[in-house]
């Protein structure tokens, strides 16, 4: 296993304001980014204030699910659940599909861009990914690199 340290060192670069934290196994990464309404469109706001227009021609299930791990991950975060067991049997969903979902908030900063401009790496979807996501982010380039 990684330095957290070292992880936070080397993305910290890539991705300003990226935060690095363990909570008891698991390597907890936020990116601060935002999502805003302006004429009808939505765009990504990254921490330097810049604004990145989504596509229309986004893959909707997809971005739909990267929104709702990201949603559950803040609300495991907020103490809002104790876990994602709990979070499953509240919201009514089989806790194996909850932890696919969450499995999307592991993916590279870069790749959840792509995704939400609609760029996504050809053949890419929400199928293929929730049948796992590789832990290193290098490794999610190579494996759907858009080359």
């Amino acid at each position: 296993m990684r330095n957290i340290s070292e992880i936070e060192r080397e993305q910290g670069i890539r991705y300003p304001g990226l935060t690095v934290r363990q909570d008891a196994d698991a390597i907890m990464v936020h990116i601060p980014m935002q999502l805003r309404s302006r004429l009808g469109r939505t765009y990504l706001v990254t921490p330097d204030g810049q604004m990145a227009e989504r596509s229309r021609q986004a893959n909707e299930p997809l971005v739909e699910a990267i929104a709702k791990a990201y949603r559950w991950q803040e609300w495991l975060e907020s103490g809002k659940y104790a876990g994602p067991t709990e979070l499953a049997r509240d919201l009514g969903l089989d806790r194996k599909y909850v932890a696919r979902i969450f499995g999307l908030t592991s993916l590279a900063p870069d790749i959840v861009q792509a995704i939400l401009a609609g760029d996504e790496p050809s053949g890419l979807s929400l199928t293929q990914l929730c049948k796992g996501v590789p832990e290193r982010w290098e490794e999610q380039r190579r494996e759907w690199s858009q080359g």
